[in-house]
């Protein structure tokens, strides 16, 4: 099962600062080190409001804990919420 992360910024974001100015370092390297394989793929978007995780897990137990404790949302530089997710292939071509 897949789920999508969604963050969105938080009251600890500086505003006017890009996503690698606001010291996200230690949320990515969290990320990647707790989630490993389930961790599909992610980042920020574009116009800095925020960025997307992809993970494929059983429960979204297992994914709300790691949210829990991730740097970037105890600084509240990020909300994040959690939504199971279905890719749809060949829908588009």
């Amino acid at each position: 099962m897949k789920f999508v992360v969604h963050y969105t910024c938080g009251e600890g974001w500086i505003k006017g600062k890009p996503f690698w100015e606001q010291g996200l370092v230690p949320h990515r390297e969290y990320l990647v080190e707790y989630l490993g394989e389930k961790l599909v793929a992610g980042g920020p978007f574009q116009d800095n409001s925020g960025g997307l995780v992809i993970i494929e897990t059983e429960k979204i137990e297992d994914i709300e804990e790691i949210i829990e404790n991730d740097p970037a949302v105890i600084q509240k530089k990020f909300v994040a919420s959690i939504y199971p997710w279905v890719p749809v292939r060949g829908i588009f071509n």
